[in-house]
């Protein structure tokens, strides 16, 4: 027994001393391995090989776990980023717009008259004063100015630190030059009128009065014009100004340069590219270019809609209604902004027809405006009765307007132009041109007789030619008159043969084309004929707006953020560039007109304009059909676009120094 306890004791000395060594001979190995690697971590080898040292039970923990920490610092970063991490723009990226028309003078004296012209000013050049995105009027090259008590001087300071697109420094002779500019009649500056008896007077290097002769309360939208350079300008005749090559050239203080541009084989300018001006002494532009093409009409193959929908283009700087589906599309986004313009009918009032009061009410009782914005528009239009919009002094959404009844404008039109049926007239016509042909022919034929010295008479008229020429002067007949017309007025008691006829003048394009249509048709279910003049953009002013060669005239007036109607109603504004469309002359409207540039309180204001356009509207110088929509298409790469109201079109690239394509992300931790 003793033997066998001894025995077994001997075993478990001998199995604790070989368990001590294995310990120990561990031990040693791990620290025979710290003394190689100097480091408690394992080494990116070892890392990968630990799978040969772990069990399978001991992997799943490790790799599990591995997971977690991963996911964990995944998620803990993105909470940062979104907590404190801030995208902010990035300097980069060119963008293109396509624009309908081409640019003429790129200069702020005359851009008024050009809608691409205002588009180039606008981002070219800048003025004393400005309107932001929410269309308040702030200080631009002027850092402050001052208003004295009686609303008669305007003093501003410049602001410091602005330079040219040339890097000349901008000066306070800047200001005078342009100004003093304007104010020269052989400018033909259309912002002269706004000018006319201002006084201006250098106080210093920084300081510039305004001195008018009568308080103007809408003096400071004035201001808005842009600046020209005086080393640029200064050696350019007055009278030469408009034919001037800098005129394509632009230089200005805006948040971008003139580039370069590019004409087609015809001269045509077909665009024009303009570049981020890094001195802009707001924050410059993140755009590194921002470029406009130039198209003569939105539709074909070389259209703006085929451009953007082929992504020719990046943008267009307007959508008619009419092209809304066809340029909806991924990455493109549709901005409906609120555009203080309204579309009329003017009556020229210095034709015949058109002179009396009545004939204009029943021109005007004859048009179904409801229809119109209905049919053309699908009801994105607001229907207006006056020329003083929303938002505007004077402004009575209660106002009343002509009513729409074919019975009661041809009752008006009765008094002075009797009615002859499309028969009568049309037979009227065939005897006329085939007595006139037989004069004609006598004339020839004794003409023959005098040349020959014969006594022989040619009698066309027993030929069985007269029998063919009466077939073809009905067909002539027949092509010249619509067969919806069923009556018309003649003008002359002695010659029903005179109808009253007018000519109605548009643009060419799609939404006037076939508004246009329309009014045609509801002149002619009153008898008059209407001839339907579709007129290029390009051509407009020079073959419309100088010469004032219509009847009635079919155009948008944009009115802009400066209530003032003096443009458009005052009688010395009838000439070209004024924009008194009608002729519309009347003495005591011109005093109101006056009155209301002097007037300061606001409630006296309202009455004013309220008087006005009740007045205008007694007098129906035009008529008065709806306020369109503006859509502005525009590329969703394009960030921070922020506006919703404009004055007018180019007003859409208000902000357009802000917008931005790249961007990237900085940490921005609060304490």
């Amino acid at each position: 027994m003793f033997s066998f306890f001894k025995k077994t004791w001997q075993i478990i000395v001998k199995n604790l001393k070989r368990n001590h060594n294995s310990d120990r001979l561990e031990k040693d190995d791990l620290t025979l391995m710290k003394k190689m690697r100097k480091s408690n971590f394992l080494s990116i080898r070892q890392f990968f090989n630990i799978n040969k040292v772990l069990s399978g039970s001991e992997k799943l923990v490790f790799f599990s776990a591995l997971i977690m920490l991963l996911v964990s610092v995944v998620w803990c970063l993105n909470v940062l980023s979104n907590r404190y991490g801030v995208e902010v723009p990035k300097v980069g990226g060119d963008y293109v717009e396509g624009v309908l028309g081409s640019p003429q003078l790129i200069n702020p004296l005359f851009s008024s008259l050009n809608e691409v012209d205002q588009d180039l000013v606008n981002m070219i050049y800048t003025g004393l004063m400005r309107y932001d995105k929410n269309r308040n009027l702030v200080p631009d090259l002027a850092s402050s100015y001052d208003i004295s008590a009686d609303k008669k001087e305007y003093t501003f300071k410049l602001r410091q630190g602005v330079f040219w697109h040339d890097s000349q420094k901008f000066t306070v002779d800047d200001v005078i030059f342009t100004f003093d500019t304007i104010q020269d009649s052989l400018v033909g500056s259309p912002f002269k009128v706004s000018f006319d008896n201002i006084k201006i007077e250098k106080i210093d290097d920084d300081t510039i009065k305004f001195i008018l002769n009568e308080a103007f309360p809408s003096f400071l939208s004035t201001l808005t014009i842009g600046i020209l350079p005086q080393h640029i300008w200064s050696g350019v005749s007055p009278d030469k100004i408009k034919l001037a090559q800098r005129n394509l050239q632009p230089i200005g203080t805006g948040p971008f340069m003139f580039s370069k541009l590019i004409k087609n084989s015809s001269g045509v300018i077909n665009k024009v590219t303009l570049s981020r001006f890094v001195d802009f002494y707001r924050q410059p532009a993140y755009l590194k270019t921002f470029s406009f093409v130039f198209y003569n009409d939105y539709d074909g193959p070389d259209g703006l809609v085929t451009a953007l929908r082929e992504q020719k283009i990046d943008g267009m700087s307007f959508v008619p209604f009419e092209y809304r589906d066809k340029v909806t599309r991924k990455h493109i986004d549709l901005h409906t902004l609120k555009l203080p313009q309204y579309t009329a009918l003017f009556y020229n009032m210095n034709k015949d027809v058109l002179g009396e009061q009545e004939v204009r009410l029943a021109l005007s009782e004859a048009i179904d405006k409801t229809r119109i914005v209905n049919d053309v528009l699908n009801n994105e239009a607001q229907l207006i009765n006056g020329p003083i919009l929303e938002g505007f002094p004077g402004f009575d959404s209660n106002l009343s307007g002509v009513n729409f009844s074919v019975d009661e404008a041809n009752k008006l039109l009765d008094k002075y132009y009797p009615r002859i049926s499309t028969e009568d007239y049309h037979t009227l016509l065939v005897n006329n041109q085939v007595l006139a042909f037989k004069e004609q022919t006598k004339i020839t034929s004794t003409t023959i007789e005098s040349i020959t010295n014969t006594s022989t008479v040619l009698d066309v008229t027993n030929t069985t030619n007269l029998d063919e020429i009466k077939k073809q002067i009905v067909d002539q007949v027949n092509n010249s008159l619509d067969e919806a017309q069923l009556f018309y007025r003649y003008t002359d008691k002695n010659d029903k043969s005179k109808i009253v006829e007018l000519n109605l003048v548009t643009s060419a394009n799609l939404e006037y084309t076939k508004i246009a249509q329309l009014i045609s048709g509801y002149l002619q279910d009153v008898g008059i004929k209407v001839n339907v003049k579709l007129v290029d953009s390009n051509d407009f002013v020079r073959q419309v707006l100088k010469t004032h060669d219509y009847d009635i005239l079919l155009y948008g007036v944009i009115v802009g953020s400066d209530p003032d109607q003096y443009p458009f109603w005052h009688s010395s504004q009838i000439n070209y560039p004024g924009l008194n469309f009608s002729g519309y002359a009347k003495r005591s409207v011109d005093d109101l007109l006056d009155k209301i540039r002097s007037t300061k309180d606001n409630n006296e204001l309202a009455t004013e304009y309220s008087d006005l356009q009740k007045t205008i509207l007694a007098d129906v110088p035009a008529i008065f059909l709806f306020v369109p929509t503006y859509t502005y298409a525009l590329s969703d790469s394009i960030h921070n676009f922020d506006v919703e109201r404009i004055a007018h079109p180019a007003d859409r690239l208000v902000n357009v120094a802000e917008w931005y394509i790249k961007n990237k992300k900085i940490w921005k931790f609060q304490r």
